[in-house]
């Protein structure tokens, strides 16, 4: 039977500790695999594979977790589909509109050059293929971990704007002991993102707008890469940071306080 938890410090402490050490476990069992048995060379669909089981695998730890805690999904705060799909795209469109904004902008301005060496139709097909990818090997699973489990657990003894900084010091560490952290613009970045990540999970009360917004971002951010040979970019560091990173968190974030004004910096929220 299902009940309230109250649990000390200590206790949320070791589960937020399992959980990041299986999470940096499957991140590197799913880059050994991919590394061994896939090859080097990018491939979208061996790519994929690696997103497929990525997801399975942390959607099964977490299971795994909220049964032994005797919690529910909704405990950490799960919804219903319709109400989640409402939250996904609330995420997509909160980052597309002002990130498109901002891409004009620094087109208008002479910031940024793009050049495409490829059809529209191939194009569109890379897109997808990469959005479901990234959704999951990237979105889905690093939300449902960090903006999901860990974040209730972390706002159960710490307000909003605490679980924010912790949930992104845990971020961060993680992306470490994976690998992430492989040159000083990884490093400047990924905090960053984490913050962004958990202010819109916190105001928007749902996984699912942090999970809208983290997909779309890292698929335009990846679709312009050499990796896809689509397009060929001059002045991509202004791009992302004016048109990817500033203008949607600080337009994100202002909507969100609108959409949700009952929102609390300083509320806590138990697991009940």
């Amino acid at each position: 039977m299902y009940r309230e938890k109250n649990l000390k410090l200590k206790e949320i402490s070791i589960r937020i500790v399992a959980i990041l050490i299986l999470g940096i476990i499957i991140w590197n069992f799913i880059s050994y695999i991919s590394d061994t048995f896939m090859g080097q060379e990018y491939s979208p669909l061996m790519r994929l594979i690696s997103a497929l089981l990525t997801t399975v695998l942390t959607v099964t730890i977490v299971q795994l977790a909220i049964k032994f805690d005797k919690i529910t999904w909704r405990q950490l705060g799960q919804s219903t589909v319709k109400t989640n799909i409402f939250s996904f795209l609330l995420g997509i469109f909160l980052w597309t509109i002002p990130a498109s904004i901002g891409f004009f902008i620094c087109l208008m301005l002479g910031w940024v050059e793009i050049k495409v060496h490829t059809d529209l139709n191939y194009l569109l097909l890379s897109i997808l293929i990469l959005f479901i990818t990234v959704f999951l090997i990237e979105a889905l699973p690093e939300e449902l971990i960090f903006r999901g489990y860990i974040y209730r657990y972390l706002n159960a003894q710490f307000p909003h704007w605490g679980t924010i900084i912790l949930q992104a010091l845990l971020f961060s560490l993680f992306a470490y002991f994976i690998g992430a952290m492989y040159s000083v613009e990884q490093i400047q970045f990924i905090p960053g993102f984490a913050i962004i990540l958990g202010v819109i999970r916190a105001i928007s009360g749902s996984m699912w707008t942090s999970i809208g917004f983290h997909v779309v971002f890292m698929t335009a951010t990846q679709i312009l890469g050499p990796i896809h040979g689509h397009f060929d970019v001059s002045g991509i560091f202004t791009l992302k940071f004016f048109s990817f990173i500033l203008l949607p968190s600080a337009v994100g974030a202002t909507v969100l306080s609108f959409v949700y004004s009952n929102y609390k910096w300083s509320r806590k929220e138990p697991l009940n």
